[in-house]
């Protein structure tokens, strides 16, 4: 059964029968966009603020730099306005540029224009002033500000400034605020992405420890100094695979029990047939064929027990050095000699570092299997070789039926049978051997057999740690 499964760099949640469901999505990445994008929406609502304000300021300020021109353009034009101009231009023609270019115009009241500076419109800004007026209008084209003072005589001074000249001034003035807020942008986008992973790191963290499990591994998931969030939600697993664990372990025990208690019944009735056979002398081949089945049973007892007593390890019990032939030299040969069958030894390395009685099962279920499917007077070779970064490669091939490519994957799983092979079994050695693999942290494969048939079962031990 499997519980967990190991979570890759952009794999999303998947349905049981393995396709995704949704796209996985980012929560570091939707935080920070959520809160740059409500900095920069905040930042930009800042600085139309700044901006306004800084608008209506200045707009003052020029204001009363227009009123205070037009009251020294009346004064000026009562002395003598076109002196005034003439120097103005004599000023200019000496190449002294103005800071603030001050248009100006005396008018008559017949609304005829008196004196006018230098590029200012011909025409009067305000043909009918009032005695003071601050107004926007549009002469030759162009948008102006304009203050009007009247004085004695009714000739009024009128003072105006375009307005791009203000609006100049207004983008130099954003233009400043806007590259200092933009570094500060910056800077935020790249402090709250430094904060935001920092804040997640547990979440990671945790992940990478779910991530480590295995399903042997039902222990509590464990955080040092979690959030409060990320708390009740180890709290919620760890409840779940405390109650996965009780679960499974019940469902071993009663495996277990269940195995060992069915061993002296069996065996009880292996005896009784052995008796009825000898005493009442009943013809052969029904009784034989009966306890050819209860010979089945038993085996599939003892492989039921085998793995009843596998899962809960997570690491081999008592490691040592195996010899190999010692272990050969144990095996039955009775059902290989009674198909014509010879074992092949070809160990270049005798020993490996394995458990010796998980070492033994392993190798004996492989024989058995290679035997069972094997072909009349066929063989089974089993080789080692050393590997190159120490371990041993174990190896047992055979001659016999073999197993198609596509279903080779399968193996090792429990109770898979190829169909059709007409050969009895309960399909649980493979995954009595795969079991023991894992718990070697050996590498299993499975390729063709011996000259191209039959079927290699391929045990990469790792090298002595």
């Amino acid at each position: 059964m499997r519980i967990f499964k190991k979570w890759g760099g952009r794999s999303g949640p998947t349905s049981e029968s393995g396709a995704p469901t949704s796209r996985a999505w980012s929560l570091r990445r939707r935080f920070l966009l959520m809160v740059m994008g409500t900095s920069i929406s905040l930042w930009l609502v800042s600085l139309a603020i700044v901006v306004g304000v800084a608008w209506v300021a200045t707009s003052e300020v020029l204001d009363d730099a227009l009123e205070e021109g037009a009251r020294l353009v009346l004064q000026l034009g009562v002395q003598g306005g076109r002196d005034a101009h003439r120097g103005q231009d004599a000023g200019l023609a000496r190449g002294q540029e103005l800071k603030l270019r001050i248009y100006y115009q005396l008018v008559a009241p017949d609304g005829r224009v008196i004196v006018r500076g230098e590029d200012t419109p011909k025409d009067a800004f305000l043909a009918n002033p009032k005695h003071k007026e601050e107004t926007t209008v549009w002469v030759d084209g162009k948008l102006w500000r304009v203050h009007a003072r009247t004085g004695e005589g009714g000739v009024t001074a009128q003072v105006g400034q375009p307005m791009e000249e203000r609006l100049e001034l207004l983008s130099d003035m954003a233009e400043n605020l806007a590259w200092p807020a933009l570094g500060l942008l910056a800077l935020l986008g790249f402090l709250s992405w430094f904060l935001i992973r920092r804040l997640l790191r547990p979440l990671e963290d945790t992940a990478l420890r779910i991530s480590a499990k295995s399903p042997d591994d039902l222990t509590p998931v464990l955080a040092q100094n979690p959030p409060r969030e990320l708390q009740s939600i180890l709290d919620a697993l760890n409840a779940l695979l405390a109650r996965l664990g009780a679960a499974l372990s019940s469902e071993r025990r009663f495996t277990a029990d269940a195995a060992h208690e069915l061993r002296t019944p069996l065996a009880a009735l292996r005896m009784r047939i052995q008796l009825i056979e000898r005493e009442l002398k009943l013809p052969g081949p029904h009784l034989q064929q009966l306890r050819v089945d209860l010979d089945r049973c038993t085996a599939l007892v003892e492989s039921l027990l085998a793995l009843a007593r596998l899962e809960p390890q997570s690491s081999p019990p008592d490691m040592a050095t195996v010899d190999l032939h010692a272990v050969l030299d144990s095996f039955n040969l009775e059902a290989a000699q009674a198909m014509g069958m010879r074992l092949e030894r070809s160990l270049a390395e005798p020993h490996i570092w394995a458990s010796p009685s998980l070492a033994a099962s392993a190798l004996r279920n492989l024989f058995d299997n290679a035997v069972r499917y094997g072909q009349q007077g066929g063989r089974v070779r089993i080789e080692t070789t050393r590997l190159a970064h120490g371990g041993v490669r174990l190896a047992v091939r055979d001659d016999g039926i073999g197993v198609p490519a596509d279903q080779r994957e399968r193996l090792g799983e429990r109770f898979f049978r190829v169909l059709g092979t007409g050969r009895t079994g309960n399909g649980l050695g493979l995954s009595i051997v795969s079991r023991i693999a894992q718990l070697h942290g050996a590498s299993l494969r499975f390729e063709d057999g011996l000259d191209g048939v039959g079927l290699s079962v391929v045990l990469d031990f790792p090298p002595r740690s």
